[in-house]
């Protein structure tokens, strides 16, 4: 009688453990505990700097932010599908150590124009009206590349949002504009926008840094991974 009902707990448990597995998304392991948020000027082609998000985590890892906020990044996942966006980091002294999925070392140091703190939302710092992103340049042979995306900040709940991009050769030209409009709301790293048709999206949050020493400034700041300045 024991042996049965020992098999008959087991089989319970394996059923249980495969309604968990079985056709849904499991997330093997959630963002460890984070040392800090930060910003760096990285230059490119064919615009000339950019800033971008990275977040250290105090295993030594660290992560170059995208959409996703961190609290919902499949770690596991990310680290497959997308290596090159993850690292390892190190400290001596005042200077971190980037070392990207290449094997490449870069040096960061606080106040050499390279490297800055990014903050959180906490409710100190106000959202400006207004923010917009602007990509693109000269890509050679005549062609260029221009897309501005602005978000507007109308009150403490409502936005609206619209892209602009175009493309031109020396035989044609081509202009795409989008806009969108709902409410949202900002908490720590994460910005939550529900569209007019009821869809919603949480994408990763920062504010950049201005002064000496450095704290939090609404001139600047981080949505998805991608840097907006004010238009103000």
């Amino acid at each position: 009688m024991k042996a049965a009902y020992s098999t008959i707990i087991a089989f319970t448990l394996l059923l249980v453990t495969a309604s968990f597995t079985s056709g849904v998304k499991t997330f093997s392991m959630v963002a460890p505990p984070v040392e800090g948020w930060f910003f760096r000027a990285v230059s490119g082609y064919p615009a000339a700097i950019r800033f971008e998000p990275v977040v250290l985590f105090k295993n030594g890892d660290f992560y170059e932010v995208s959409d996703e906020p961190i609290d919902q990044l499949n770690i596991a996942e990310s680290k497959s599908k997308t290596p090159k966006v993850w690292g390892k980091w190190r400290k001596s002294g005042e200077t971190y150590y980037l070392t990207n999925s290449k094997g490449q070392e870069h040096d960061y140091k606080l106040g050499n124009g390279n490297w800055f703190p990014a903050y959180p939302y906490t409710g100190a710092v106000k959202l400006k009206k207004g923010y917009q992103k602007v990509s693109g340049g000269d890509y050679g042979n005549g062609l260029n590349t221009l897309s501005i995306a602005k978000i507007n900040f109308v009150d403490a709940t409502h936005f609206t949002e619209g892209s602009n991009t175009g493309v031109s050769t020396p035989a044609a030209k081509a202009w795409n504009k989008t806009s969108a409009a709902g409410t949202y709301k900002v908490y720590n790293n994460t910005i939550e926008l529900t569209f007019t048709d009821g869809k919603t999206v949480k994408k990763s949050f920062a504010f950049g840094a201005s002064g000496r020493p450095a704290k939090a400034t609404n001139t600047m700041i981080f949505i998805g991974g991608d840097a907006y300045t004010d238009t103000e």
